[in-house]
């Protein structure tokens, strides 16, 4: 069977896409329940998705069954379906928050005076196009796109360390776990992502010490996530919770711009371009799933379908984007943590029993 990816832009593909998209409003949501401690609450959901990481690794490392096979030894054609389903619901709900927020900060930010839907309409035909490609696509732009985020966020950072008070992290654990875990309960929607790994098994040849170099990249992702968040609470302190939109605000305080202008604007465009396709991921899967429940052939009808939809929903959602961020993010943490670490995990154990058991009796 044809292998669409490579290990080597599976382990891109953590770094490039899985870090731009916590660094719009997710820092300001996170501190306004933990203060100090929002590392903390960004650890614990990291560390869980570590830990599913690590299980798919150690359970899926000798199969090349794909996720569609998995599910159709697990549950037979129909429950397959079904299943896919859901994994269609959960991807799309996944993409609502990022996408209202990636608009509001466009609008916001960068059109402060005259603001328009039109300017991001290039998302939706980005979002088409991409859903309308095969999943070698993933890939190819983890390699085109690495040294983008990688150049964005070293500048950002460069530019807001050396105006960070460390200090200000201190005391550790002065919130209380309680405040702690409902931060990382809250900030679930933006986490989870190691459920794209489970979407690659069988695209990929595995190799001697490929988990390690998976989980390696996974760590850095991580790690850099964790950065970010310490930097920008160590700058604002007890007013981050007002810093909405933290990847601007982070680095306006840099002394260098006063004479400059908004050089740190060069960083955020290139991040901005990495989160156009990272926003567009759980898009991309949406599409695959309905062209595999539906046996759709137009590889553009299913993108179209949904992305049309999306536009819609970001329409009318434009004025109540707190109002879906709270119904969001309070009901349907449960949702997120059972099929992006939990589900998963069972999934590949029940595949894996289940081809094993078809092979003896064959």
């Amino acid at each position: 069977m044809e292998k669409h990816l490579k290990t080597r832009q599976i382990c891109l593909f953590f770094i490039t896409f899985l870090v731009v998209n916590k660094l719009f409003t997710l820092p300001s949501t996170v501190s306004f329940y933990a203060k100090e401690d929002l590392w903390i609450s960004a650890g614990i959901n990291l560390l869980v998705d570590f830990l599913t990481l690590l299980s798919l690794l150690l359970i899926g490392k000798n199969t090349n069954l794909t996720f569609y096979e998995l599910l159709e030894i697990c549950f037979k054609k129909i429950g397959a379906k079904i299943v896919a389903g859901l994994y269609f619901l959960y991807f799309f709900v996944k993409s609502i928050l990022p996408i209202l927020e990636q608009k509001e900060y466009i609008d916001l930010t960068l059109y402060t005076s005259y603001p328009s839907f039109i300017y991001f309409v290039p998302f939706f035909i980005i979002a088409i196009l991409l859903g309308s490609k095969k999943i070698r696509v993933l890939g190819r732009l983890s390699d085109a796109l690495f040294l983008t985020t990688i150049i964005g966020f070293s500048i950002l950072m460069a530019l807001s360390i050396p105006h960070a008070d460390f200090s200000n992290l201190l005391p550790v654990g002065a919130v209380g776990a309680k405040m702690v875990i409902r931060a990382s309960y809250l900030s679930l929607n933006w986490f989870g992502d190691v459920i794209y790994f489970f979407m690659f098994i069988g695209t990929f040849n595995y190799k001697k010490k490929d988990g390690l170099k998976i989980l390696s990249s996974y760590i850095i992702s991580a790690l850099s996530v964790i950065l970010f968040y310490i930097v920008f609470y160590c700058i604002f302190s007890s007013i981050a919770e007002r810093q909405k939109f933290s990847l601007t605000e982070i680095s306006k305080y840099t002394t260098i711009i006063n004479s400059t202008g908004r050089f740190d604007y060069f960083a955020i465009l290139l991040l901005l371009i990495t989160n156009i396709i990272s926003i567009s991921i759980p898009l991309f899967f949406c599409a695959k799933i309905l062209d595999y429940i539906f046996n759709v052939k137009n590889r553009f009808l299913s993108p179209l379908i949904i992305t049309s939809t999306i536009c819609v929903l970001v329409v009318m959602l434009g004025e109540y984007v707190y109002s879906a961020q709270r119904i969001i993010l309070s009901f349907l943490g449960p949702v997120f943590l059972f099929m992006g670490n939990l589900f998963p995990i069972l999934i590949l154990i029940l595949g894996k029993k289940g081809a094993k058991n078809a092979t003896i009796k064959g």
